[in-house]
C-alpha cells in the first residue's frame, strides 16, 4: 500500500497518546489500606475482570481512532482486490499536470514541485492501474493518449513549460475527450501548486464545467495533488505589452519600442512601505539595456518604457530578465513586436452620407494614424 501524503505517517507515534494518558491517571492515585473499606475492595475484586476488559476495550478504540485519522489524512492507495472492492476498475485515467514556471520552484529535498508531483503521480497511478492513459497538455488543452504509464510520464506533455497553465481550458479538454470517446469509469488526476494565475477562479466557465461533468453518463472521480507552498522571496516578471512608438506621435523622428512590464513577488501580504530596487535587463535583438525598478508592495507595473531601436528595425524579438532567485523559471520573459496589421473595413450602405461618420472613425487606427483601406 502506498500513500499520497506519506509524510503524515510521521504522526503514527501519536497513537500511543491514549495509553500514556491512561498510565498517568493510574499513577495519580496512591493506594492506602483502610480497615473499614476492606469488604468493599473484596466485593469490587469479584467484578475486576469485567471492569479491566472494559477499560482495555475503550483504550483500544481510542488508539484505533487516532490511527484511522492519521491513515485517512495520509490518503492510502490500494490495488488488487481491495482496490477493486473500494471503487471498481478504472477504464481511463486522465492527467492534468500544471507545468507553469511556478511549479519549477525548488521544494524540500532540492527537487522542484514539478518533479515531485510527476514522481508522486507515477507511484499512485502505477499502484491503481488503468486500461487507458490520457494527458491534457497545459499549453494547448489538447488530449493525447498513451498505451503505457511510462509513455505518459516520459512524454513532452509532462515536462516543464514557460507558459502559464490554464486549468479551466485543461478541464474543458478532458470533458471534450470524454464526450467524444465515451470511455467507461474515469479518474481525473490534477497536480498543481494552486497558483491564482493558473486557475482563474473568477472565470465563468467553472459553473459550466461543473454542470457538464455532472451530466456525463459514466462515473468520473477527481483526485488532487496540491503543492501550495509559495516562495515568499520569489520575484516574477512579465511583459504585458510591446509596440512601436509612432514616429509622429511626439514630433521626434526616432525609432522606439514602448515596453510595458509587470514585476511581482509571491508574498501578497507585504506592506506597501516595504520597497526593494530590482535591476531589470531589457534585450532587443541582442542589444541590452538596464532599468532599475522600485518594487513596493506585492507588485509594480511599468507602462510604455521607451527603448530605442537600431536603424529601421520594425519587427523582432526581445526579452526581459531579473537576477536569479528561488525560482529561475520566471526570471525571464520573451516577447515579439511588429507593426500592427493593416485593418480592412468594408461599410455597406445605400446612403453614403449616413455612413460617412463610420468611414471616418474606421479610417483611424489605434495609434492615431490614418488607415486608407476603408471601402
Amino acid at each position: 500500500m502506498s500513500f499520497l501524503q506519506p509524510l503524515m505517517l510521521i504522526a503514527l507515534p501519536l497513537i500511543a497518546l491514549p495509553i500514556i494518558i491512561h498510565l498517568i491517571n493510574q499513577w495519580r492515585y496512591q493506594t492506602k489500606r483502610w480497615g473499614a473499606m476492606i469488604f468493599l475492595l473484596a466485593a469490587n475484586r469479584m467484578n475486576r475482570g469485567f471492569a479491566r476488559l472494559r477499560q482495555w476495550l475503550i483504550l483500544a478504540m481510542r488508539t484505533l481512532a487516532l490511527a484511522g485519522l492519521i491513515f485517512a489524512i495520509a490518503r492510502p492507495l490500494s490495488s488488487g482486490l481491495l482496490g477493486m472492492t473500494g471503487g471498481g476498475k478504472v477504464d481511463t485515467t486522465i492527467v492534468l499536470l500544471d507545468r507553469s514556471p511556478s511549479m519549477q520552484q525548488q521544494g524540500i529535498g532540492g527537487a522542484s514541485k514539478l518533479d515531485s508531483g510527476r514522481q508522486q503521480l507515477a507511484d499512485a497511478l502505477r499502484t491503481l492501474g488503468s486500461a487507458h492513459w490520457v494527458c491534457i497538455d497545459s499549453n494547448t488543452g489538447q488530449a493525447a493518449s498513451f498505451e503505457t504509464l511510462d509513455g505518459l510520464i516520459d512524454s513532452p506533455a509532462m515536462q516543464a513549460s514557460s507558459a502559464t497553465a490554464d486549468l479551466p481550458s485543461m478541464l474543458q479538454g478532458a470533458l471534450d475527450y470524454l464526450e467524444t470517446n465515451k470511455p467507461g469509469p474515469t479518474e481525473i488526476w490534477i497536480c498543481s501548486d494552486l497558483a491564482e494565475a493558473d486557475w482563474n477562479a473568477e472565470s465563468g466557465s467553472w459553473s459550466v464545467l461543473h454542470d457538464s461533468f455532472d451530466r456525463l453518463p459514466q462515473s468520473v472521480r477527481f483526485h488532487m495533488l496540491a503543492y501550495p507552498s509559495p516562495s515568499t522571496k520569489n520575484l516574477t516578471i512579465r511583459v504585458t505589452e510591446a509596440r512601436r512608438e509612432p514616429v509622429n506621435a511626439t514630433g521626434i523622428a526616432e525609432n522606439n519600442l514602448l515596453v510595458s512590464l509587470r514585476l511581482s513577488r509571491a508574498n501578497e501580504n507585504i506592506d506597501s512601505d516595504d520597497k526593494v530596487t530590482v535591476p531589470v535587463q531589457i534585450e532587443i535583438e541582442g542589444a541590452r539595456s538596464e532599468l532599475s525598478v522600485e518594487l513596493s508592495g506585492s507588485s509594480t507595473e511599468i507602462r510604455n518604457h521607451r527603448v530605442p531601436l537600431t536603424g529601421d528595425l520594425t519587427k523582432g524579438w526581445g526579452r526581459v530578465l531579473i537576477p536569479a532567485d528561488e525560482n529561475n523559471a520566471d526570471n525571464e520573459f520573451y516577447f515579439v513586436f511588429d507593426d500592427p496589421p493593416v485593418r480592412r473595413v468594408v461599410v455597406v450602405s445605400e446612403d453614403r452620407a449616413a455612413t460617412r461618420p463610420l468611414e471616418i472613425a474606421a479610417a483611424v487606427s489605434a495609434d492615431g494614424t490614418s488607415n486608407d483601406t476603408v471601402e
